[in-house]
């Protein structure tokens, strides 16, 4: 591959090519938005837009690191899902396919609901990899997928669902939440039911919901402590390059009333609502903290990312969800904090016709950039969707370069598979090989002496 070095003539050298592709000048809008220091200015017909501003509960004036430093690489990721393998030669497939198309980073999944698709001896072996919840696997997908994955180049995270805590479909996913007696770990939710979360009436999560997962609360230090301590098990175990997060949120704002929130809180929830939003934010904020400390205790070169929800806060008048006020997720706290270093926004909606119109790709992935990457110095891998055919994820790449992301996130394998994209990357907007951007702030941390030792030399 390519040095860091090597990639800034090809990272620019697409930007005059974009504007054909696009359909409205995109460019004047997004020139106007980072000339006065990363504030989207643009706007749509309908809605004036709303100038960036730092979240409430975390500004960026907290970065750890002072100024903004230039990005040399393109991270080119691809997120591989728990159902999109079944087999060692699968595995092999999905790496040789991603090589083929010069992607550097993969995603694999092998946390999905408080189960391993891996050799663990704390959670018990998921069922898609043991025929039920328990058991012994025939092969390690994990060791699998980072032996291929370093033999052709690419790195390998390993992606964690944090809160989910058992599929809730449909009954006949539920009832294979059972205790096999075979000397397994027990499920977390066999052994704490008690710590699904709640509603604001005071019913447990059942299963089976339609939120898609009976999801775990933040508010039980257990939940927090389980996750922290697989993230550092596999840390140990394992030659990954970093861990990935999903799933770290709540599934909304009627969720966790459980009994320890409730307590740590110490106050009526209905007559502090903004206390009450703030502490559960501040949950989810204790849970990435603690599993960022925990991973980089066994060792502080690993990169922590999370997938976050695409909206951060509603700043169009969409009147849609958002990440920090409906799911409590503070992307901008964790990274002002020092414990996110990559963001990854679930940009899956395509480019609108209409500049900034609901959940427009154009519109979001800005905002993003100005808040994490130019706000707070940390990187972000814009979200592209397969699904939405090969002629839009180009007008992505292209409109994501110029906007100057650190990379982007493919999702997923299955999706590009299905729209036969490989080819048509390698020999085109990812035909020249490139890096992963390098994150001096990781380099500083390793550097830093860590319990009385000297730095290396």
């Amino acid at each position: 591959m390519v040095r860091d070095s090597a990639d800034a003539p090809f990272r620019s050298s697409h930007r005059s090519t974009r504007r054909t592709l696009l359909t409205r000048d995109i460019p004047l809008v997004l020139a106007g938005a980072f000339a006065a220091g990363g504030a989207l200015r643009g706007t749509s017909a309908q809605h004036p837009a709303t100038p960036i501003a730092a979240s409430p509960v975390a500004s960026p004036a907290a970065s750890p690191v002072a100024t903004p430093v230039a990005i040399s690489g393109e991270a080119r990721a691809l997120w591989v899902n728990r159902f999109e393998y079944a087999s060692e030669t699968d595995i092999i497939q999905i790496m040789d396919r991603a090589r083929s198309a010069n992607f550097n980073l993969i995603y694999f999944q092998v946390r999905g609901a408080a189960d391993a698709l891996y050799r663990s001896a704390l959670e018990p072996c998921a069922v898609g990899l043991c025929g039920q919840l328990g058991g012994v696997p025939a092969y390690d997908p994990l060791e699998v997928a980072i032996r291929e994955a370093h033999a052709r180049g690419m790195q390998l995270h390993a992606w964690l669902n944090a809160l989910s805590g058992w599929g809730s479909g449909n009954a006949e996913v539920c009832a294979l939440l059972t205790g096999q007696g075979d000397g397994s770990p027990r499920h977390i939710l066999l052994d704490h039911p008690e710590w699904a979360m709640v509603d604001r009436d005071g019913q447990i999560m059942s299963c089976p919901n339609p939120e898609e997962y009976v999801y775990l609360s933040p508010g039980y230090p257990g939940v927090r402590a389980q996750l922290a301590s697989v993230t550092a098990d596999i840390a140990g175990r394992y030659a990954i390059d970093g861990v990935h997060l999903d799933r770290l949120r709540y599934p909304g704002r009627n969720w966790s009333y459980d009994q320890a929130s409730l307590d740590a809180f110490g106050k009526d929830p209905g007559a502090e609502a903004d206390a009450w939003d703030d502490f559960r934010r501040d949950l989810i904020n204790q849970t990435v903290r603690e599993t960022f400390a925990a991973m980089t205790d066994v060792n502080p070169a690993l990169v922590l990312s999370a997938a976050l929800w695409p909206i951060y806060r509603d700043r169009w008048a969409w009147n849609s969800s958002e990440g920090a006020d409906w799911f409590y997720q503070d992307p901008y706290a964790w990274a002002s904090g020092g414990y996110l270093d990559v963001a990854v926004p679930m940009t899956y909606d395509p480019i609108t016709p209409t500049f900034c119109e609901r959940a427009d790709w154009a519109c979001l992935v800005p905002d993003h950039v100005a808040g994490i990457q130019e706000g707070l110095n940390r990187h972000v891998y814009a979200s592209v969707a397969a699904r939405n055919g090969p002629d839009e994820m180009e007008r992505e790449i292209l409109l994501g370069r110029e906007i100057g992301v650190a990379g982007f996130s493919i999702y997923s394998y299955r999706s590009v598979e299905d729209a036969g994209m490989w080819s048509r990357l390698g020999t085109g907007l990812f035909a020249e090989p490139a890096e992963v951007p390098s994150q001096p702030w990781k380099e500083a941390a390793i550097a830093q002496p860590r319990d009385g030792a000297t730095p290396a030399t």
